[in-house]
């Protein structure tokens, strides 16, 4: 449903503000990445300032923020039924640009992915080593 945003949805993917390294959408894109945000924060409730600061490394130990990174993914279509992340579906539909450090930043943050954590949970560990391995590269809309 969502697939075309994937490149943006990653919240793990694209790079944002200032001095980062920050990609073109379509306004279409941006429409679809603007819906999926809407919807998701208003199911979880979550502060967009919580948002916004975990662009700069800020990770609010949040339920809500939690659960808003895992809704994103589920919004996106990049989650089964069992709530479990394809992550080769996501790297499949980045953008060739940023392919290569996306696909090393994911893969190498996925370990923390495990069903042994409730999948917000899940989803925070990876978003938030994801910033870790590459500060430039993160982004969370």
């Amino acid at each position: 449903m969502f697939t075309g945003i994937l490149p943006v949805v990653l919240c793990l993917v694209a790079a944002a503000y200032g001095g980062k390294d920050k990609p073109v959408f379509s306004d279409e894109i941006k429409e679809i990445v603007q819906t999926i945000h809407d919807e998701c924060v208003i199911i979880t409730g979550v502060a967009e300032e919580d948002i916004a600061n975990c662009e700069h490394g800020i990770f609010k130990e949040d339920p809500k923020l939690k659960c808003y990174m895992f809704c994103l993914m589920e919004e996106a279509s990049l989650v089964d039924d069992d709530g479990t992340v394809d992550y080769d579906m996501l790297v499949s539909l980045i953008p060739e640009k940023y392919y290569e450090r996306t696909t090393k930043m994911i893969f190498s943050c996925r370990y923390l992915d495990t069903p042994d954590k409730d999948k917000c949970q899940r989803a925070f560990d990876v978003h938030k080593c994801s910033f870790e391995k590459d500060p430039d590269l993160y982004f969370l809309f």
